[in-house]
């Protein structure tokens, strides 16, 4: 019976990571995908069957290639080593499936990558280098390539030993969306508290003051929105450059932007002292 060595294992998913190598817009990473399964093919079949065996992967092939898209390389990897072994496995079969994963399991794997892990890390590790510490932008890259590498590899063996029933039934139950709703807003409530910190608007000079029989009436702006709800101005600048960004702005052009709205501000309250 025909079984996959744990290098031959490990060869497969490290080479996933090379998924985008030799990308096209023809068939994106397929044949980066293709190269990854060099290893599974040569262990598994003679070598007059490798360039037939290797040829099916030489299709259309996009997913989120390092967190949770290793799954589907585990899956095939154990439907390659049942169909070797002589099962009812077809070719078919196999690129069907993998078909059907990558559009899942791409949207769940940038969620966890880039709306989880990447905005939570950075945002420690960012505060971290403005207070001058050098092990800002060394701890963010070590931790985020280990929760990278760690996940990718668990993800790989769980579809390699638990089989593609497995990951569909999870997929169906929706217990891996109720997962990643929760950490997302974990991940909003960080690139949050990341706003007001680092976004520095301050409107603290601008107010204006009426004299009537009464005395003096000194209204702050700064003091009349912390009132209201504080942080506000942080959170709508870094709203309205997000939706200025998924509107196609250029950034030189939101750089522009913002250098117009700062020296407005610094008119109203120039204006301001001047009553």
């Amino acid at each position: 019976m025909k079984q996959l060595s744990k290098q031959t294992l490990v060869k497969n998913w490290l080479l996933g990571y090379s998924g985008e190598t030799c990308y096209n817009y023809q068939r994106l990473q397929g044949l980066g995908n293709t190269n990854a399964f060099v290893p599974v093919i040569r262990e598994l079949y003679p070598e007059e069957k490798h360039v037939e065996e290797l040829k099916k992967y030489l299709v259309f092939f996009n997913t989120e290639p390092s967190w949770l898209g290793t799954v589907i390389h585990g899956i095939t990897a154990a439907m390659e080593e049942k169909r070797a072994n002589g099962e009812d496995i077809s070719a078919e079969d196999i690129m069907g499936l993998r078909s059907a994963l990558m559009g899942p399991l791409a949207g769940m794997g940038d969620v966890v990558s880039q709306s989880i892990a990447y905005p939570i890390l950075a945002g420690v590790c960012i505060q971290l280098a403005l207070g001058g510490s050098y092990l800002g932008p060394i701890l963010f890259e070590i931790v985020y390539k280990i929760l990278m590498l760690g996940l990718g590899y668990n993800a790989y063996m769980l579809g390699y030993n638990k089989g593609k029933d497995a990951i569909v039934d999870l997929l169906a139950t929706g217990v891996f969306d109720k997962i990643l709703e929760l950490v997302s807003i974990v991940g909003l409530m960080v690139v949050g508290s990341m706003a007001v910190g680092n976004v520095g608007i301050d409107l603290s000079g601008v107010e204006f003051v009426w004299e009537n029989p009464n005395g003096r009436i000194v209204f702050n702006v700064q003091s009349t929105l912390d009132t209201l709800l504080p942080g506000i101005l942080p959170l709508a600048c870094v709203l309205g450059v997000s939706e200025l960004l998924k509107k196609r702005v250029k950034p030189t052009t939101i750089v522009i932007l913002a250098f117009v709205i700062a020296l407005v501000i610094v008119g109203l309250q120039a204006l301001a002292g001047a009553y």
